[in-house]
């Protein structure tokens, strides 16, 4: 039996789950009933399999793509921003994003040398070794074809407001896993709809940026809000729903998950002074991690390691060749 192409998960709300290229295997879009129409968040990976089942999803459910009034991305990974030029070709909906998110796409787009020099210098200072770099620029050359750019018409700034587009809807803030990721909310019956900021099996990668200070105490702050907001049904980016008491009981356990990284790091601190790159690879031993999980561990562990220096528990310092060495503070 073939599988539907598009699911309803909740009043109002469909499912749309596209294929990926490399783990995890599939992503997930909703359909959300809009004014008029419907507002589609996120879509997939750049790849033919992965516009034919939106296409497909988007025709089953929505009647087509003139009844997309607008597209909403979530977050700025190519597994969900991916899809924007062909979504928007199809539809000419306009595109919402996360203010922070619009602004760095728009400048790798408009600069790529320069932001694979912060990616290099970012890796430099962590005292990464030089074939960990060569291999994050050569796994960048595989993922720059699975997105696409498009300027956002919308860019959403603050910590949430209403969604014109779709009324009894409202967008949260809720960076970590990147600095303006967003959620959708509907107040009267706690469905979030939310992207990588909540998902049911793995933990988001809250790794360091250029844009924020403390992207995981962000993150902590984003989920204290969502709590505040009394969410009681989560659709993810990947994975199943979330309901029944399982949509708070797990925001918990991602706070919690946080703060326990941070107390995990701080143990190595104490061990005595370490590179990013020594405490991500003490932290994350397995040999046969590829470029891209290594890269996800050691920005994850420096964010963790810039929160301790935030919070006063760690300092660091300039090694003399550009690589930072912490330890932990004096007490």
């Amino acid at each position: 039996m073939t599988a539907p192409t598009s699911t309803p998960v909740a009043p109002g709300v469909i499912r749309v789950t596209t294929p990926l290229p490399f783990r995890p295997r599939s992503v997930h879009a909703y359909l959300v009933e809009a004014d008029g129409g419907w507002l589609l968040v996120d879509g997939g990976a750049n790849t033919d399999e992965a516009w034919s089942a939106l296409d497909a999803g988007v025709r089953d459910a929505a009647g087509g793509w003139s009844r997309v009034v607008a597209h909403l991305v979530t977050h700025m990974h190519v597994d969900h921003v991916g899809l924007v030029a062909r979504v928007r070709a199809a539809s000419g909906a306009s595109l919402l994003m996360g203010a922070p998110d619009a602004e760095r796409s728009a400048h790798a787009h408009a600069d790529p040398g320069e932001e694979a020099e912060y990616r290099a210098s970012l890796l430099r200072r962590c005292g990464a070794p030089a074939e960990l770099r060569r291999g994050v620029e050569a796994n960048r050359g595989e993922l720059n074809p699975l997105s696409a750019f498009v300027p956002v018409d919308m860019p959403l700034a603050g910590d949430g407001g209403d969604l014109s587009a779709a009324p009894g809807w409202r967008w949260v803030w809720t960076p970590g896993h990147t600095a303006g990721h967003v959620s959708l909310i509907r107040p009267s019956d706690g469905t979030l709809v939310g992207g990588d900021a909540v998902l049911p099996r793995v933990t988001p990668t809250l790794g360091v940026n250029r844009q924020r200070a403390d992207p995981v105490s962000d993150y902590l702050a984003a989920l204290d809000r969502l709590d505040a907001l009394g969410v009681r049904r989560v659709l993810p980016g990947h994975g199943e729903v979330l309901a029944d008491g399982a949509a708070a009981a797990r925001i918990e356990e991602l706070r919690r998950a946080a703060e326990e990284e941070t107390e995990a790091v701080a143990a190595l601190v104490a061990e005595g002074p370490c590179t990013a790159w020594e405490a991500a690879r003490r932290r994350h031993p397995h040999p046969e991690y590829p470029p891209s999980v290594l890269m996800h561990a050691l920005r994850e562990t420096l964010a963790h390691l810039e929160r301790l220096t935030l919070l006063g528990r760690a300092g660091a310092r300039d090694r003399g060749d550009g690589v930072a060495e912490f330890s932990a503070a004096r007490r």
